[in-house]
């Protein structure tokens, strides 16, 4: 009889320890939605310490732990909510959201800090994290893309076109992975790779004014000036106000031997804003091209060094165009007393 009561007592030790456990998980529960109802209500204070009540009832509540992530993140708090994220993942390595969010937040700590060592091994833990998360749901479109993004500021850039291209075929509507694939296809060195992607980019939504301006840029690297024309006058119909399109227009006219259009588009930049530094460029070019050809025309000269003066006091990091105006500076003889 001995044996059964043993075996009596630990069926009843055991019974006794599963029922404390349901006890602190319903606790746990009750703690958590509080916690989600205070956040919902922007009373974070109140949300933190009831989830810090969930967790310390149930610490394995995964739930629990991201929601802290995700008030910390909310209110600026990149640090906290990364170890907050953190343990939601290490309690279970098979949810989803936590390591997202935590690859997000190494993401905005590398954007923050201070230092290339450190951004660098923010972006590793991100790329570690994120490889996690696709493994886990292997279809997300933005943990595929943000991997994508990851590898490209690492410079490996076969790996951002690989989870790129992924991220379009999980989603070929969307308009920024076709971008973004354009832009590591620059990177690499790929410009008819990356004027297709720019260009299925603009099928898809053909109000983007800097995609416009990105493949103007890319036809006009490979010569293709009237395509190029072409695009920065999408860019510019599409954002009337901005001037950057402008020069870039005079700059292809300029390449194409059009001094008067060249002169009139950035004359149009100027009229947008008068402080654009590559327009005053621009122009103080055109004007010193025809002094070039013909030295008697000195009214041009003048007027060149005018327009890179104003350039250089916009922005004086221009140590070519510093040369130029020393090169094309008059010397006057000073008058003996």
């Amino acid at each position: 009889m001995k044996p059964c009561r043993f075996i009596a007592v630990a069926v009843l030790s055991l019974s006794a320890l599963t029922g404390c456990q349901m006890i602190l998980a319903e606790a746990a529960v009750d703690h958590y939605v509080a916690g989600k109802l205070a956040a919902e209500s922007e009373n974070y204070q109140l949300a933190l310490a009831e989830l810090a009540r969930a967790v310390r009832f149930d610490p394995g509540l995964s739930l629990a732990h991201t929601a802290i992530g995700d008030i910390h993140r909310k209110q600026g708090n990149c640090a906290m909510a990364a170890v907050a994220y953190e343990n939601a993942c290490q309690v279970n390595a098979y949810a989803f959201r936590p390591h997202y969010n935590l690859g997000v937040t190494y993401q905005m700590l590398a954007q923050q800090a201070k230092g290339d060592d450190a951004m660098t091994a923010y972006i590793a833990k991100a790329i570690h994290t994120y490889l996690r998360a696709v493994t886990i749901r292997p279809k997300d479109f933005d943990a595929n893309l943000n991997l994508s993004a990851c590898y490209f500021q690492q410079g490996k850039f076969e790996l951002a076109v690989q989870y790129c291209a992924a991220s379009t075929a999980i989603d070929p509507k969307n308009p920024f992975a076709f971008s973004n694939l354009a832009i590591i296809h620059e990177a690499q060195g790929k410009p008819y790779d990356a004027i297709g992607a720019y260009r299925k980019s603009l099928e898809l939504d053909e109000h983007q004014p800097k995609i416009w301006l990105n493949l103007g840029t890319t036809y006009a690297r490979i010569g293709r000036m009237p395509q190029a024309l072409n695009a920065f006058g999408f860019a510019a119909r599409e954002d009337p106000r901005w001037p950057v399109p402008w020069v870039q227009m005079g700059s292809c006219h300029f390449h194409m031997k059009q001094w008067d259009k060249a002169l009139a588009a950035y004359t149009k930049a100027l009229e947008l804003d008068g402080d654009c530094a590559e327009a005053h460029r621009g122009i103080g070019v055109i004007y010193m091209s025809r002094y070039v050809v013909d030295r008697t025309l000195t009214d041009m000269r003048d007027k060149a060094l005018d327009s890179w003066t104003r350039s250089l006091e916009l922005d004086s990091s221009q140590q070519d165009l510093v040369n130029l105006v020393r090169k094309y500076t008059p010397t006057y003889a000073v008058p003996e007393l």
